[in-house]
């Protein structure tokens, strides 16, 4: 337990006197430097944690941050090391107090002055360090000191810089509190962007908003509900808890919270100049830099866009002008007149009629009876003779008719001998390969397929045997030699 090393030396030289608080990253003791006699802190790492190598690396690493600059509002770290024993320390300056935390719980809202002392002190730590390349990465309302001084005024001392938060220390976030992502910026908790300066002013806005309203705007059961109103919801409005605060103030906190990074501060030195100047009693310093005239600017504005707008009806009434409007002739335009003047007469003779909003699809006519259609009377065909744009009249087809005889089917192709002979062309392609027919579905796959009858030729048309010229005369004293007839002249 803490109260074991009371009284103990650590590292030969530093005297543990009392306990002052307990951290995650370690515990804080009011010691004595042995050799100078002089009041120090010590911040000691338990040996049962300090057997874990993760919980060591994460303490020196914290260490040798922080002593890499010096601040009054910064805990600064004079020494670290481990003791023959093996525990693990660091020399600190002393202090007398308990931390932010422990004050809100204890004693609820503070007053709108020491909130506006404690965030300048808190914006002006961190900005040195962000001087030096540290980010705290961690910032909460629990490693926050309230040192008492010995005028009895109180100091704010940041500690516990470039510690990892709550998703890098556990690893796993169901297994963390969800108290742990009160403070965490939103950008961090979507693990999708580094831990930058503007986190730590996101921060630093989340304790402001505590110190005023008494709780966190952001709780939850689980770690996962926590997380998820960080980065969708915004919080709720400061009036709910209290009306004290000056809006102008109010402005600078909630723009440290914005859920975008690039619309905070940029840095722990911007934020710090906006709060140093707003005055702790309410009033605003600088109008341009704390926003405290923003209603009475904004009714300023708002009077100046009215009489603007006054003066512009004004000269509108005044000088209004109505010019004659004289329509312009078409020189390539043609006159057109209607052909009988519009006397209404048909249109009314339509509406006048009983049966003419009767539903046709009821079976019912659209037109009163014995009236033709048009709703006039007119019947355009009366005369006989189709009117204009009618279609022609039909006209049979002429030429020489043809009967067909039963008895022979076909006037042009005459049976001769019961046989018809139709002249085809021969085929002139014998190169045709055979190819097989196609198989059935049903047919059995081993029976090998018939052959394909090669094609038959077209029968070639009987030509007409040519005639043959008449033999000529022979001699007289020559017999005939056609061996048909007697030698002429027996």
């Amino acid at each position: 337990m803490a109260d074991d090393l009371i009284g103990t030396t650590i590292a030969g030289k530093y005297r543990i006197d009392s306990f002052t608080l307990s951290s995650e990253n370690g515990d804080l003791y009011a010691a004595t430097h042995v050799l100078t006699e002089r009041p120090i802190g010590l911040r000691v790492l338990p040996k049962v944690r300090s057997s874990q190598r993760d919980a060591a690396t994460r303490f020196f690493d914290s260490a040798r941050a922080s002593a890499k600059f010096l601040h009054p509002n910064a805990l600064n770290i004079a020494d670290f090391g481990t003791d023959e024993n093996g525990n693990s320390y660091a020399v600190c300056d002393d202090v007398k107090g308990g931390t932010l935390k422990a004050t809100i719980l204890r004693d609820g809202q503070m007053t709108v002055a020491t909130v506006v002392e404690i965030a300048k002190q808190v914006a002006a730590a961190l900005a040195e360090a962000h001087t030096a390349g540290i980010v705290h990465q961690n910032l909460t309302a629990e490693n926050v000191l309230l040192a008492e001084q010995s005028d009895g005024s109180v100091t704010s001392k940041v500690f516990d810089f470039a510690t990892p938060n709550a998703i890098e220390r556990s690893g796993d976030v169901i297994e963390a509190s969800a108290t742990d992502f009160a403070y965490l910026a939103p950008e961090q908790c979507a693990g999708g962007e580094v831990a930058d300066a503007r986190g730590d002013v996101y921060s630093l806005g989340v304790i402001i908003y505590e110190m005023l309203a008494g709780v966190v705007p952001f709780t939850g059961e689980k770690p996962t509900d926590v997380m998820l109103k960080q980065i969708e919801e915004p919080p709720a409005p400061l009036s709910v808890f209290r009306t004290d605060v000056d809006p102008g103030f109010e402005k600078i906190f909630l723009k440290a919270m914005s859920k975008n990074p690039e619309m905070r501060q940029q840095s722990a030195r911007e934020f710090y100049d906006e709060l140093a100047a707003y005055s702790g009693d309410g009033s605003t310093a600088s109008a341009a830099a704390s926003g405290g005239n923003f209603w009475r600017t904004a009714f300023m504005v708002l009077i100046g866009v009215a009489a603007l707008a006054s003066a512009l009806i004004y000269a509108t009434s005044v000088q209004r002008t109505e010019p004659t409007t004289v329509l312009q002739p078409d020189a390539n335009g043609l006159p057109v007149q209607p052909i009988n003047p519009a006397t209404g007469i048909e249109e009314q003779a339509l509406a006048s009629m009983p049966t003419y909003a009767t539903d046709s699809l009821d079976g019912q006519p659209l037109t009163a009876p014995d009236s033709l259609p048009g709703g006039d009377n007119y019947n355009p065909w009366a005369t006989g003779v189709p009117p204009p744009g009618a279609p022609p009249q039909y006209i049979p087809p002429g030429g020489q008719l043809y009967t067909i005889d039963p008895n022979n089917p076909s006037q042009f192709m005459p049976n001769e001998g019961g046989v018809i002979l139709v002249p085809i062309p021969a085929n002139t392609n014998t190169n045709v390969k055979p190819t097989p027919s196609p198989r059935s579905s049903g047919s059995n796959t081993n029976t090998a397929p018939a052959e394909t009858p090669a094609p038959t030729r077209s029968a070639t048309p009987r030509q007409t045997p040519s005639p043959k010229p008449p033999a000529s005369r022979p001699p007289a004293n020559s017999p005939a030699d056609d061996g048909e007839g007697e030698p002429s002249g027996s």
